[in-house]
This record gives C-alpha cells, structure tokens and sequence, in this order.
C-alpha cells in the first residue's frame, strides 16, 4: 500500500487531472493510505483559509473516507524523532510534521510515499518516494 501525503490530498480537492490520474492507478492498484498527519494538516487549512469550511471539509471527509488514516504510534514517534535528530545534526533539517508523516510511512511498511515535496522526503533514508 502507499501513503499519499498532504500535496496529494489538496491537489486531489482541487480536481486536479494528474492527481485524479494518480488517484485511479492507486485504486486500481489496491488503495492507498493517509497518515493522522496529514488530515490535520489539511483540515487546519481548511478551517485557517477557507470562507465556507464547512462545505470543504465534507468534500475532504469523503476523500478520506476512501483510505486507510494510520495513526502516530508510540513507535512513529520515536521514529521520526530519531529522523529528525539525524538529518538536524546534518544540517539538512526537516519540518517535524514531515518526519511524523515519514515515520508512520516507514513503521506501517508503505511501499512509498506519494507527494509533491520529494525533496523534503528523498533525504529520508529508508523511505520510497513517489511524485504524483
């Protein structure tokens, strides 16, 4: 299974053609999965940005309604700490929501991770990473 990231879920709200492409060959493929992260993330700008949130988040809910949401266990938190800690003392530093949405990936053994950022995940070693 892959996880689809916080870009994909957005351009997927948006209609966009190459992630409703996308969206197809995944459920073709079996399905895909989202991270707990990754609905917060999207359901903040909803709320933050959006002059009728109400009518965005119903569309948001039906499009989680159709994957899996992997939760932050005790053991993806320690994971994305450990990521964290190693890519800050390299110097190459990662958002701590992305290290979250990277460790739930990797502890629920996703094939990959679908987003627009592969370069703020492609560092992440370890972690496969598909551009949608």
């Amino acid at each position: 299974m892959k996880v689809v990231d916080s870009t994909f879920l957005i351009s997927l709200l948006r209609n966009d053609e190459r992630t409703l492409e996308k969206a197809k060959e995944l459920d073709d493929e079996g399905g895909a999965a989202t991270t707990v992260i990754n609905v917060f993330e999207v359901a903040y700008g909803v709320f933050r940005g959006m002059s009728d949130p109400l009518r965005r988040l119903e569309a948001f809910e039906r499009v989680v309604s159709n994957l899996d949401v992997f939760d932050l266990s005790y053991e993806a938190a320690m994971r994305a700490a450990e990521i964290s800690g190693s890519l800050d003392r390299s110097g190459m530093g990662l958002d701590p929501l992305d290290s979250l949405v990277a460790a739930i990936t990797l502890v629920n053994g996703a094939e990959s991770l679908v987003t627009r950022n592969t370069s703020h995940f492609e560092r992440i070693p370890g972690l496969n990473v598909e551009e949608h």
